[in-house]
Formats: C-alpha cells, structure tokens, sequence
C-alpha cells in the first residue's frame, strides 16, 4: 500500500498490543470504519508512521486501508 499525505484512509482495528509496541506508536483508539485524512506519512525499512487530521498521535499504518 502506497500511503501519501492527504490520501483518506478507513480504520480498520485489529489492534494488537504488541505491533503498537515494537512500532513505537500510540494506541488507535478510533472507531472501526471511521474515515481520516493522512497528515504525514514516514516510511521506515518494516513499518510506516502515520498522522491523521484531527487526531493526535502517531499511528501504525498497518491499522489503516486507502478509501
């Protein structure tokens, strides 16, 4: 999945502890189906950070679709 700033993503939960964990991020605690708008994306070699507009936090990609 190729992420860029300002493309819509869709939450889709699964929500495992320990991927927050080993990726640094914050807990998404947001609401399964809900849309966002990408503020920033940062790719690393095994994971990607993201941010979304209106939410604070920085987020693992994994948890995200492309609407």
């Amino acid at each position: 999945m190729n992420l860029d700033t300002g493309n819509t993503v869709v939450f889709l939960g699964a929500v495992i502890p320990e991927q927050i964990a080993w990726a640094g991020t914050d807990y998404p605690d947001l609401e399964v189906g809900a849309t966002f708008t990408l503020d920033s994306v940062v790719q690393y070699p095994s994971y990607t950070h993201v941010t979304l507009s209106g939410v604070e936090g920085t987020f693992n990609s994994v948890h995200f679709r492309l609407v």
